[in-house]
């Protein structure tokens, strides 16, 4: 770590023994951002050819660099490094390339931003003063979207469309844009995941992870930057609100490995060779004291997803109950004879999975109505045993080349009859699903914290078990599946404004005027445990939508493995009734550890 002076600055590396180095590396992952940069640049330019200042260009591909260094030619009094990456490739998130300029920068501390990004005032300063004056700080800017043609009049300034863009208040999701800490920030937790392959939440997973090492983040108001493009944005378009999930709840502190911003590092130029002043510069000493405000990670809970340090629970949270939550005092049960939650199964040809479905459900919910789809196996038999069971209803036995799915109506028919046995809340499941322990212990819990005078419902995550009973598929379109499954049923069930396949569980009145809570509870899914077991499904809805009318991305990736397989072990406090699997999947194989990604529970 930096040695602190009486004066609040890192003591000189003279007095150090050490040779001079920048005071600040301003390091910009850049993939094919030439025609933004070179209209940004002479707005930074100011700010960057101060003395003790390095800019580090990571460009992640080939194909700009003559054009690149010919532009930081114009603009000599900057200090420049360029590091290249000579494999080209499609647009991957900026992970590498930050860390491949971290790696390569020389400065005591290190600023990461976008290199579209303009300075509304001297945000370089305030960010640096602000990293400088607090033991382990890591502080964050705020920032803006706005569009180059809104800076062409003299009136509008960078400050001006600044605020015009960014509201006085100091929302959590304006600062973003910017980080700037010490080096060894990044060495505490093996910089940026080098992992991620998707747009979205890297910055919340650093920020999540340094918190997690020991580092404190400080919000500077002060600091303000300006995201320039040709087109209007504002900085959320692509939010995805499961990925942003996994993203906020890493296991660990540490990403990869101690071999992280090693994916490219040939150097294009290096400025970096001469002469660095041991003490800090004017400048940085002049600059006054900056405004900072302590603040949290967007860190979320593993089960009800509320922000940790800026939200309450919305619903009972078992990994939350313990802690204080005055916004929202403890709710007590409510005491009625009527029964409350009732589980619905729509079920053909299941009796391999049924049993086990049933056992599970068993204690948990206050009665079980299902519909038998024209079974021609035991299924119709396996539900009338079952003590749970308040109505079957059923469709004709038939075949499978003769079957056709209704599934609105049969859903339809299914929540007329729960209602008819005094349903007040639905819970769905299908034959080869098991809810985790977890929930099914809370469940009466969640459904007396939930508000009883609309429409609500919860979603859960659908966790695809892969290759064993023991693990979750999680890359791609995996890790971001979730469904409605448990929510208040409303007087008027009709599925008009749903979709013939794949559709909601939520009648329309629901979907139209009710309240959805985003939960991180987990389903399990069984069928995609076995490669056969996926082949089938796959084959299934191809033939009942070959041209992917309801799903575009298509059913190829039901059966695909693919290089980028990640599996997540299930830990043993989100784990299900294992005793419930058919038998032949209780003694299945586990999946390789090559293959298993680091779990965040």
């Amino acid at each position: 770590m930096n040695i602190m002076t009486s004066d609040g600055f890192p003591q000189s590396e003279a007095s150090r023994g050490n040779v001079g180095r920048p005071w600040l590396s301003v390091v910009l992952p850049f993939y094919r951002k030439l025609a933004d940069f070179e209209r940004v640049l002479p707005l930074n330019a100011v700010h960057w050819a101060r003395p003790g200042i390095e800019v580090v260009l990571a460009l992640d591909e080939p194909g700009e660099e003559a054009a690149v260094l010919a532009l930081i030619e114009r603009f000599a009094q900057i200090r420049w490094k360029v590091i290249i990456n000579d494999a080209a490739h499609a647009w991957r998130p900026p992970c590498k390339a930050i860390n491949a300029g971290v790696r390569a920068s020389a400065g005591r501390f290190v600023l990461v931003h976008s290199p579209e990004s303009a300075y509304a005032g001297d945000a370089l300063t305030a960010l640096l003063q602000a990293a400088m004056g607090h033991a382990r700080g890591v502080a964050v800017g705020r920032v803006g979207f706005a569009r180059f043609d809104e800076l062409t009049g003299a009136a509008d300034t960078l400050h001006t469309t600044f605020a015009r863009h960014v509201p006085p208040e100091l929302l959590l999701q304006t600062f973003y844009g910017s980080l700037c800490c010490a080096r060894e920030a990044f060495d505490a937790v093996n910089g940026y995941d080098e992992s991620f392959e998707d747009w979205g939440g890297d910055d919340d997973n650093l920020r999540v992870r340094l918190e997690m090492a020991g580092w404190q983040l400080l919000a500077c108001p002060g600091a303000h930057l300006l995201h320039l493009s040709d087109e209007t944005r504002t900085g959320g378009e692509q939010f995805d609100r499961d990925l942003d999930w996994i993203r906020c709840t890493p296991h660990e502190a540490l990403a990869g490995d101690v071999d992280w911003g090693r994916d490219f590092d040939r150097i294009a130029r290096d400025d970096s060779a001469g002469p660095w002043a041991t003490d800090a510069p004017d400048w940085l000493r002049a600059a006054p004291t900056v405004q900072v405000v302590p603040m949290g990670s967007r860190r979320q809970c593993e089960v009800c997803a509320r922000l940790l340090h800026h939200e309450a629970s919305a619903f009972h949270c078992p990994c939350c109950a313990h802690l204080p939550s005055p916004e929202r005092p403890p709710t007590a049960p409510r005491l009625t004879s009527r029964l409350r939650i009732v589980c619905v199964l729509q079920v053909r040809n299941e009796a391999r999975n049924l049993p086990g479905c049933l056992d599970h459900l068993r204690g948990h919910v206050d009665g079980i109505v299902a519909l038998d789809d024209g079974s021609t196996d035991g299924t119709a038999d396996i539900l009338r045993r079952e003590p749970m069971l308040l109505e079957l209803l059923s469709n004709p036995p038939c075949d499978d080349g003769a079957h056709v799915w209704h599934e609105n109506e049969n859903k339809r028919r299914l929540l007329e009859a729960a209602r008819r046995h005094g349903a007040g809340w639905v819970l769905v499941c299908d034959a080869d699903e098991r809810y985790e322990h977890l929930f099914l212990r809370h469940l009466h819990a969640t459904v007396d914290s939930l508000p009883d005078d609309q429409l609500v419902s919860l979603s859960m995550a659908s966790c695809e078990l892969w290759n064993s009973p023991d693990a979750w598929r999680n890359d791609g379109p995996w890790g971001r599946k979730s469904r409605a499954r448990l929510f208040r049923l409303p007087q008027q069930i009709a599925f008009d404004q749903s979709p013939a396949l794949h559709g909601p569980w939520l009648p329309d009145d629901a979907q139209r005027h009710g309240l959805m809570f985003y939960s991180r509870y987990r389903i399990y899914h069984l069928k995609s445990i076995r490669h056969a077991d996926r082949v089938v499904r796959r084959d299934l809805y191809t033939r009942l939508d070959p041209s992917r009318k309801f799903q575009a991305i298509g059913y190829e990736y039901l059966a695909e493995e693919g290089s980028g397989l990640q599996l997540m072990r299930i830990k043993a406090d989100r784990d299900y009734d294992r005793s419930t699997l058919p038998p032949d999947l209780q003694s299945g194989q586990a999946p390789s550890p090559s293959v298993l990604a680091k779990s965040p529970r």
